[in-house]
């Protein structure tokens, strides 16, 4: 069956006041695991996955692994695969290492052009790659973010790799990301966050954020205008269309 924005608006609607755990038990008890969390080892990320874990919801956690990514970042996703036992982290990698494609492409992050493609082929190809293997992607974007992401709603579409988009943080404040640490002390952070880094992407393109700027002023501060990588549809504004998904999930969708 062809899924359109349409489509969603009944499940907008039931889950606009939901909590996050409980968008989750639906997204597993639909999908089982044809389902699966997306996290760059951030810290929405990881506290969606201590939401999932804690609740006894096994899913899948895609991780890309670029290549260029701290070192924090990578020790941050072997804690998580440690200590959440009802998770299992799913590791993907581009084709080439980084020094093979600057090799063979030039540094392609010192322009915007160059970096939008150095972004497609180290984060979005890899998960593309496995398309296909879920119908469902869970990630931890927040309208509190602002710029593309203020209108993110609890499901979106993903035609470029013909999944649902799920949002359980959609209405989540930074305040109330802030109280789940502060009440789970097992949840766990990449350290990189106390450091000044607000939002954490590949090492080259990183940088902390001052006090007074916006979050995502680290994130490809040597460019203009760049805000994201382009592997959320959201960021991208790549949601119009549908996906095709299988007949036995069209009682998901009933008005």
């Amino acid at each position: 069956m062809r899924i359109t924005e349409r489509h969603l608006e009944p499940l907008n609607r039931r889950f606009q006041g939901a909590s996050p755990v409980e968008l989750l038990r639906f997204v597993r008890d639909s999908f089982g695991p044809r389902a699966a969390i997306m996290s760059s080892m951030q810290r929405a990320g990881t506290a969606l996955c201590h939401m999932a874990d804690r609740a006894g919801l096994s899913f899948d956690v895609i991780f890309v692994d670029t290549g260029v990514l701290h070192a924090e970042t990578l020790a941050t996703r072997d804690e998580l695969a440690r200590t959440h036992p009802n998770l299992r982290v799913v590791t993907l990698s581009p084709e080439r290492t980084f020094a093979q494609q600057t090799r063979e492409e030039g540094l392609l992050y010192l322009s915007k052009e160059g970096q939008e493609r150095c972004c497609d082929l180290r984060k979005s190809a890899p998960l593309s790659a496995i398309r296909g293997r879920y119908d469902a992607l869970v990630a931890a974007l927040r309208r509190g973010e602002g710029g593309a992401r203020a209108k993110v709603a609890p499901f979106g579409l993903d035609p470029a790799n013909n999944t649902l988009r799920v949002h359980p943080f959609a209405s989540l404040t930074g305040e109330e990301l802030d109280a789940y640490f502060a009440a789970h002390e097992d949840a766990i952070e990449n350290p990189l966050h106390g450091m000044g880094f607000r939002t954490i992407g590949c090492f080259p393109c990183t940088t902390p954020v001052l006090p007074d700027e916006p979050e995502r002023a680290g994130r490809w501060r040597h460019l203009a205008s760049v805000e994201y990588c382009g592997i959320n549809p959201v960021d991208r504004g790549d949601t119009d269309g549908g996906v095709d998904l299988d007949d036995r999930y069209e009682r998901l969708f009933a008005a």
